[in-house]
């Protein structure tokens, strides 16, 4: 072999041992979003919006036709019990009693002498008077009587007419409304003023048939007022609709056990009911967090997967739980995981169980 050969030779072999290896691909951790698994609960809530209105609420009317003379209450006083709130002009009415009470001192009058006359005849000897004249003048003297009491019952209505002129307070409250003016004229039953009672407030809302069943009589509930910065007031159920209403509504009613100077009529209230007790401790899970399509249970089961995060190891672990009620964003997790426990919130579908992972941190 001559020399050139050997050299090349030596060259191939130099250059094929010289090649460097490939280098193996190595995944590095992914960043996840987490959260902890926060304190249970064993308590369903629903919040049901509603309008609060007085407990008490009254529209006013007289209850006899006038002109209207005058109105001592204008929209927001604060009145009393008893108080005159309006009044109508009386002459008619005072007329009308004056001209009562005149006959009936003349029919008392007839009453007396008719009775008068009777009692004479019942004296006199048997066979001045025959039993006929004696008859006839007994039904005079019980037709005079008679006619005293009718007139004595349109005194009665009269005076009493004559008291509704007045328009009086049934009880402490608060002017929301005056509906007339002066002078005009107002008849029987027509609306004048309203009322309401200040110290006592009630919310009414629509609740649905899937919710009826777990309400109560004065059952403990909570109503925020937005328009109070969120302020929020205890009640219990006071009244439970036995009828639908709205499609499959029924209307519940809520008494506020305090008041507020500050609560108004129309004001939108949002009242929190339990409607379970569980005796099963739940945790609440975002619903970002669960994989309902992979579930090793089957279709239509109450089991999802989520991933848990292995603080020691720092690997995914792929977890089957039973869930419950969906609440807002959240729903109940009842097994499967505990408390403090960090699960992955965010990007569930782009996971795996043992998937090697950081803490995502907001920075």
């Amino acid at each position: 072999m001559s020399k050139l050969t050997l050299l090349f030779t030596a060259i191939f072999l130099l250059s094929g041992c010289s090649k460097a290896p490939e280098t193996a691909t190595v995944e590095l951790p992914k960043a996840v979003k987490f959260q902890r698994v926060s304190e249970s609960t064993g308590s369903i809530y629903r919040e049901i919006s509603g309008q609060i209105r007085s407990a008490e609420q009254s529209s006013l009317s007289f209850r006899v036709n006038g002109v209207l003379q005058a109105i001592y209450v204008s929209k927001g006083d604060l009145v009393v019990t008893g108080q005159p709130l309006a009044q109508l002009d009386d002459s008619d009415f005072t007329v009308a009693l004056n001209k009562t009470q005149a006959s009936l001192g003349s029919s008392r009058a007839s009453a007396k002498a008719a009775n008068d006359q009777l009692q004479r005849a019942t004296r006199l000897p048997e066979g001045v008077i025959s039993l006929a004249e004696l008859e006839q003048l007994g039904n005079n003297a019980e037709a005079a009587l008679q006619q005293v009491k009718v007139i004595e019952a349109d005194l009665a209505r009269s005076k009493l007419e004559l008291q509704r002129t007045i328009l009086r307070s049934p009880f402490d409250g608060q002017i929301t409304a005056v509906s007339v003016d002066n002078f005009s004229k107002v008849s029987n039953g027509q609306e004048v003023i309203e009322l309401i009672d200040g110290d006592a407030y009630e919310v009414e809302v629509l609740l649905p048939e899937s919710m009826i069943g777990n309400i109560d009589y004065q059952q403990a509930v909570s109503v925020t007022v937005s328009a109070l910065q969120d302020k929020m007031f205890a009640g219990e159920v006071s009244e439970i609709g036995s009828r639908v209403e709205n499609g499959n509504a029924f209307p519940v009613t809520i008494r506020l056990n305090k008041s507020s100077d500050k609560l108004r009529n129309g004001m939108s209230g949002s009242v929190k009911f339990t409607v379970n007790n569980s005796r099963v401790a739940a945790y609440l899970v975002p619903l970002t967090a669960l994989d309902f399509t992979h579930s090793m249970a089957g279709e239509g089961s109450q089991d999802a997967l989520l991933y848990v995060i292995n603080e020691q190891t720092m690997v995914l672990e792929q977890r089957n739980v039973k869930v419950g009620h969906i609440r807002a964003n959240n729903i109940e997790v009842y097994t499967g995981i505990n408390e403090n426990e960090a699960i992955v919130v965010a990007g569930i579908p782009f996971l795996r169980d043992g998937m090697a992972v950081t803490l995502w941190q907001v920075k």
